[in-house]
């Protein structure tokens, strides 16, 4: 297994996503997104670093279309997608890993079949609204689960009873499948094999050497250093720092990661 990851240098395009002064306040007050700005340009991995519940995961469901801004905007493709819904970016081109599998990215007593259409459902290929070609679903879920080799190939097994590894194969193959332009993933190497991380890296460096925009979530800074191209860092809710990852060290992002900027000290 290579645990070192290989790529060619980035060769990023124009913007296709981008965020300007975007905030975020829950039911309570609470400020979850304060001020964030920033651009994703194709063919460019932005890798998000930071200590767990510090924003990260509030951002991706944000561009995602789950959260709605209080303040700030979205734009997608150059048009504004601020107050677009969840269904509607990903008819704009928005595919979405999120970082909890279980709660959020699968239904654990469905089918693979059924977890393989989740929020594409009313797509043509399926066969359109109130309408499903069940034949074709499951002969399109085959494909998926011998193309990224999802083990046991049953696409009429309960979810649940596959490993964490092959519920995350599940969930990136829907997403990565749609062709997004633009591809948000939270954690997605989190709980699965040694294997299954050598796969799921691949995948994401073969998508964006075919000029896909990646928005890349993790909380093992070896994996945002070695996928990213650029690494943003956040803390308390806002962006901390810049970095490139070739130029930056561990403790360099761990200080930003703590809230000690450049400013601070």
């Amino acid at each position: 297994v290579l645990l070192r990851i290989e790529k060619s240098a980035a060769r990023p395009g124009p913007v296709v996503l981008a965020a300007q002064g975007l905030s975020v306040r829950d039911a309570r007050g609470v400020t979850l997104l304060d001020n964030v700005s920033f651009e994703l340009r194709a063919g460019d991995i932005v890798g998000i670093a930071g200590v767990a519940g510090n924003g990260q995961s509030e951002l991706l469901q944000t561009l995602a279309g789950i959260r709605a801004p209080t303040s700030g905007a979205i734009t997608l493709m150059g048009a504004d997608a601020t107050q677009a819904s969840a269904a509607q970016m990903r008819a704009r081109g928005t595919a979405h890993v999120p970082e909890d599998r279980h709660h959020m990215g699968l239904v654990l007593p469905f089918e693979e079949y059924e977890n393989s259409i989740l929020g594409y459902h009313r797509a043509r290929e399926c066969g359109g609204p109130g309408n499903l070609n069940l034949s074709e679903i499951r002969r399109a879920a085959a494909g998926k689960i011998a193309q990224y080799d999802i083990q046991p190939p049953d696409c009429r097994l309960k979810t649940a009873n596959f490993s964490g590894g092959n519920q995350q194969k599940i969930v990136l193959s829907r997403e990565i499948e749609r062709d997004p332009i633009v591809l948000l993933v939270g954690q997605p190497t989190r709980g699965v094999d040694i294997g299954a991380i050598e796969f799921i890296h691949k995948r994401l460096i073969a998508l964006r050497d075919a000029g896909k925009a990646i928005l890349l979530v993790s909380v093992e800074l070896d994996e945002i250093m070695a996928l990213s191209d650029r690494i943003l860092v956040m803390c308390g809710g806002r962006v901390t720092g810049e970095r490139d990852p070739a130029r930056t060290n561990a403790q360099d992002l761990g200080l930003l990661m703590a809230g000690v900027t450049e400013a601070a000290a």
